[in-house]
């Protein structure tokens, strides 16, 4: 993962561990307000007039200060907020063709914003508060399971921190375009990889056929970077030093999309690279 997403991690680790529970009242009721900004006694009060006021939205802007955002994200319009702070290319819209990565600050069509976490499987795992209010007596923020598979329509969009704060992603000549967005499987002669290519810039490979609606979270030896160029040319950098660049080029963007890549000194066919859909 890129610099921001381990620090992402290393906070909620410490912070907020698995199966630990924090609620806005007893022995937690300080760290509760520490991470939202709010009392349970100015909830209770809330909730006595017939509100529903909890801290999901205190909790992610809790989360984005931890990651040293100037800009308050504890708001629900987070494509205003991205904006206003002048990263308005880091907010992503939510669509089959993507997926949020470990830290990204999510925006839920049911009006709710929490932090994505791992994926296990098909089910994404979440930071979150207001997973209390009126009926459970107190406001809770604990890491939440997905009570089914990843459904793109359950989210309106998200926060890429890689492209919000900048830190360990690379820089992008061009945005990345949606057709690229996801995996694709490249055969060379008798050798097949899959690469997937995430919009922060970020792509990784394995040999291993995947799930093609999954994400992978892949150590940084099988990650490199991409910049798009004039005409949807690109280049790949990859970390290991012992793997040469390579270019691609766009060959249809017929369903499915079909590339062409080669590496400096390679004397054999183009690769052939076709997304998975």
């Amino acid at each position: 993962m890129s610099d921001i997403r381990d620090k992402a991690r290393e906070r909620l680790d410490k912070e907020l561990p698995p199966g630990k529970i924090i609620t806005s009242n007893g022995p937690t009721g300080a760290k509760y307000t520490e991470m939202t900004g709010l009392t349970h006694e100015r909830l209770t009060a809330n909730w006595a007039t017939g509100g529903i006021l909890t801290g999901c939205n205190g909790f992610t802007g809790w989360f984005g200060r931890r990651l040293g955002s100037e800009k308050y994200l504890g708001v629900f319009d987070l494509q205003k907020a991205a904006k206003d702070a002048g990263k308005p290319n880091s907010w992503v819209k939510s669509t089959k063709d993507n997926r949020p990565n470990y830290g990204d600050i999510l925006r839920h069509a049911s009006f709710h914003v929490d932090v994505a976490l791992d994926f296990d499987g098909d089910i994404l795992n979440r930071a979150a508060g207001g997973q209390g209010g009126p009926k459970a007596g107190c406001d809770i923020i604990k890491r939440v399971k997905g009570k089914g598979a990843y459904n793109p329509a359950d989210l309106v969009g998200w926060i890429d921190i890689d492209l919000y704060f900048g830190s360990g992603s690379p820089a992008i000549a061009t945005p990345t375009p949606e057709w690229l967005i996801g995996w694709w499987e490249i055969v060379d002669g008798a050798d097949i990889f899959f690469y997937y290519f995430f919009r922060s810039g970020v792509v990784q490979y394995t040999r291993l056929r995947p799930n093609p609606q999954t994400c992978p979270s892949l150590p940084a030896s099988a990650s490199g970077a991409f910049t798009m160029g004039p005409f949807s040319v690109f280049t790949i950098v990859w970390n290991n030093a012992d793997y040469p660049n390579e270019l691609f080029a766009p060959l249809t963007f017929d369903r499915p999309p079909k590339m062409a890549g080669s590496s400096p000194g390679y004397s054999g066919l183009p690769f052939t690279a076709t997304k998975l859909e």
